[in-house]
């Protein structure tokens, strides 16, 4: 969750988490390292060996380029250059549910809370993964599907995430939380390098964290890569007729406070400086 308030709850997406991390990286580092021993070697033979040498390293230098080109094709585009994040907001005014896509604010997806077809989906690589999505149907034709928050390898948490959501929406804001919940939201989408380097920590899980230390060699090209995905992608921005039906009254006593970083709460809990 990202934004709550008595007119409208915005959840994040699901591959939010997954923005700029292993996979990315690892493509990156890959083709920055090969680039590297590319122009090293050829700056060697250009500046002190034969010439005779100099075709074979062009066609490396475009062989190396074919490769980025294809893993950007596939990988890379699709954390470079897109949004910073998708929410998804549910609107207890209008009734109404919408997800932002990668076709911006004009392709966002709108469809009423009452025929929005919410399921448990599983992960397609991990199967053990599960997430809430929601199918949007004309008549027995799926016409999209997207998925709403983080993903799990708990069902349960799951649906704890689902609850939380309906009773939202059809109890309102004073009920979604049980004591001694605090009402506040947790998670920051601000494109900074505090937020990254937490949500790379984070994703160590409670396992790995006191290791965190040591592996700071590791994870600090996460942090990095993320840091510049985040930074290269455009703000999400709600097409007017959505930010028209979303306005928040000055007075709401349940707007809930937004942190500036990942942890910012927390850290006012323990008695630490924020």
């Amino acid at each position: 969750m990202i934004r709550l308030n008595s007119t409208y709850l915005d959840m994040i997406d699901r591959r939010f988490r997954l923005r700029g991390m292993v996979l990315t990286t690892t493509v990156l580092l890959i083709n920055a390292g090969l680039a590297a021993w590319g122009l090293c070697r050829w700056s060697n033979r250009v500046l002190g060996g034969p010439s005779g040498d100099a075709p074979a390293y062009v066609l490396f230098a475009l062989l190396l380029l074919v490769q980025f080109a294809l893993l950007y094709w596939l990988i890379l585009r699709r954390d470079f250059f897109t949004y910073k994040y998708y929410p998804i907001r549910f609107n207890r005014r209008t009734r109404m549910v919408h997800a932002y896509t990668d076709g911006g604010p004009d392709a966002v997806i709108s469809v009423p809370w009452e025929e929005a077809h919410f399921h448990v989906g599983e992960g397609k690589g991990e199967r053990y993964l599960r997430d809430i999505r929601c199918h949007v149907l004309d008549g027995e034709i799926i016409r999209h599907t997207f998925a709403v928050g983080h993903y799990f390898d708990d069902e349960d948490k799951i649906r704890e995430v689902w609850e939380f959501i309906r009773r939202y929406m059809d109890e309102g804001p004073a009920s979604v939380l049980d004591a001694p919940a605090k009402p506040q939201v947790d998670l920051s989408v601000a494109d900074t390098w505090k937020n990254c380097h937490a949500t790379v920590v984070i994703s160590l899980g409670q396992a790995l964290l006191p290791l965190r230390g040591l592996l700071m060699p590791v994870l600090l090209p996460l942090v990095a890569c993320r840091w510049l995905v985040l930074k290269s992608s455009r703000q999400p921005v709600w097409p007017q007729r959505i930010l028209d039906e979303s306005v928040i009254d000055a007075e709401d006593p349940h707007r809930w406070p937004e942190p500036q970083y990942i942890g910012q709460f927390d850290e006012k809990a323990d008695g630490r400086a924020s």
